[in-house]
């Protein structure tokens, strides 16, 4: 089974390494990087799994990492943001396994682990990721937020156990629970998906999701046991769906502008 590795990245000296060590192991590796101006890629290029290293202007998560999986050279394919890693258990788990195993396979969903202040959040676990895909055998939509793939008629789709690490030695920044500009935009996207998906707001959403989402974040997963830092996580996923279901709403307000 020869695996290929693509990780996409921009400005991510403080973790591209970590990133490459955890997928060395892979027969191929592609770093695709969409306009670094640190020392990104002299440190991919310098690296001891000796990646290919290429450009692309930024498409979006969902095309880029297309993108940089049709550059592989193999049709099984591991996809990384520069932020994560392949943990041990994760590779001793896709290096067992075998094409007798493979050949009604298409796809692989694998949990993320999610850190903040290097510290793992289970609140936001499992955080299933379809990462590892052959590239025959799958379709993709890159479009929506976060990107849908679904294997083909014929074949089947898998769970591993083995986790990503996303984030892992980080340290804390203030931009972990209050990074306007990324949730403004990732609020934008997420609404654009659900309404092409057919789906609407309603006032209820407005007034019930957002204490629902917090008392799931902070009560039932257990943001509580991480103290001050399970508040503020548990307070950011709150913002987060009352931004993604606000421009939901308003799209509708919108398209009632125009047709008055």
């Amino acid at each position: 089974m020869k695996i290929s590795a693509c990780i996409i990245c921009r400005n991510e000296q403080d973790k591209i390494t970590l990133a490459l060590d955890s997928v060395a192991w892979c027969d191929d590796v592609v770093v695709l990087d969409s306009g670094s101006t640190d020392n990104t890629l002299t440190l991919a290029r310098n690296h001891p799994c000796r990646p290919r290293v290429e450009h692309q202007d930024w498409r979006g998560y969902g095309p880029q990492r297309e993108y940089a999986a049709s550059l592989c050279r193999h049709d099984w394919v591991l996809m990384l943001d520069a932020d994560e890693e392949c943990s041990p258990a994760l590779r001793t788990e896709i290096t067992a396994l075998d094409e007798a195993q493979l050949a009604s396979v298409a796809l692989f969903e694998m949990p993320r682990r999610n850190y903040i202040a290097r510290r793992y959040l289970i609140c936001w676990s499992p955080d299933y990721q379809s990462r590892l895909m052959h590239r025959q055998r799958v379709t993709t939509d890159a479009v929506s937020i976060p990107e849908r793939r679904v294997a083909k008629p014929g074949y089947r789709s898998l769970k591993l156990h083995g986790p990503l690490e996303h984030n892992r030695l980080t340290p804390y920044h203030q931009r972990d629970v209050v990074d306007a500009i990324k949730l403004h935009d990732y609020a934008i996207e997420l609404a654009q998906t659900m309404q092409r998906n057919g789906k609407k707001a309603r006032w209820t959403d407005l007034l019930l999701r957002p204490p629902f989402t917090f008392v799931k974040y902070y009560i039932l997963r257990g943001g509580f046991l991480y103290g001050r830092l399970g508040l503020v996580v548990a307070w950011k996923t709150t913002v987060s769906v009352i931004l993604k279901y606000s421009v939901l709403y308003g799209t509708e307000l919108d398209s009632d502008t125009r047709i008055k």
